[in-house]
């Protein structure tokens, strides 16, 4: 009995993730076509194939919504910094491949800046947001830990200056307000991009 109890509970919270992915992708398709703030959650529900009151399960606004497609973002960050810091490469040239592959992800995902952009903007604004704040909350602070493991493994491999503060360093790359590594993903004309190798160059040993 209750393993039938186990079952019928895990067959819900696969339902529940489902339908939650179909409303952040038709989510996403409204934000592009109609930007963020004329979009409603009645468009959303549209075009997710859903009543509006049916969308206020998942969701309790849009913000939400938003919220919860940049976690989704943020969670695949965290996985590829992850596979980037136990690879053989120096601590130095993990940075540099995390920097490029934000790089390549603007280029391929350029819509996506203008979520990311109304997500930064809206933040302050989504205290109804509850458990998105603190998914995105506890996404960031693994972030930062994971860049101040590799710039400590560049440390101790020598490629990166011994004069670096970590802690500080990896807080400047990446903190709960303005992302610099992210930001070198949604330029086009790409300031971060030469701002981020002057501070390449800066804590590069000369070896």
């Amino acid at each position: 009995m209750k393993r039938i109890v186990e079952m019928s509970e895990l067959r819900k919270q696969q339902e529940v993730s489902f339908r939650k992915k179909l409303i952040l992708d038709a989510a996403k398709i409204i934000f592009f076509e109609k930007g963020f703030e004329n979009s409603t959650m009645e468009d959303i529900a549209h075009e997710a194939g859903y009543s509006k009151g049916s969308l206020y399960s998942y969701f309790c606004s849009k913000n939400e919504i938003c919220f919860s497609i940049v976690n989704d973002y943020f969670s695949q960050i965290v996985d590829f910094i992850k596979k980037i810091s136990m690879s053989e490469s120096s601590g130095l040239q993990k940075i540099i491949e995390i920097k490029e592959k934000f790089i390549l992800d603007y280029s391929e995902n350029s819509k996506f800046g203008t979520i990311y952009d109304t997500f930064k903007y809206h933040r302050s604004q989504c205290a109804e947001a509850g458990n998105e704040i603190e998914v995105n909350e506890s996404y960031n602070q693994q972030i930062r830990e994971l860049l101040a493991s590799i710039v400590q493994s560049g440390i101790e491999d020598g490629s990166i200056s011994r004069g670096v503060d970590v802690a500080r360093l990896s807080q400047a790359f990446w903190n709960d307000s303005n992302c610099f590594i992210a930001e070198t993903m949604f330029r086009d004309v790409n300031a971060y991009d030469y701002l981020f190798d002057l501070i390449i160059d800066s804590i590069s040993e000369d070896l």
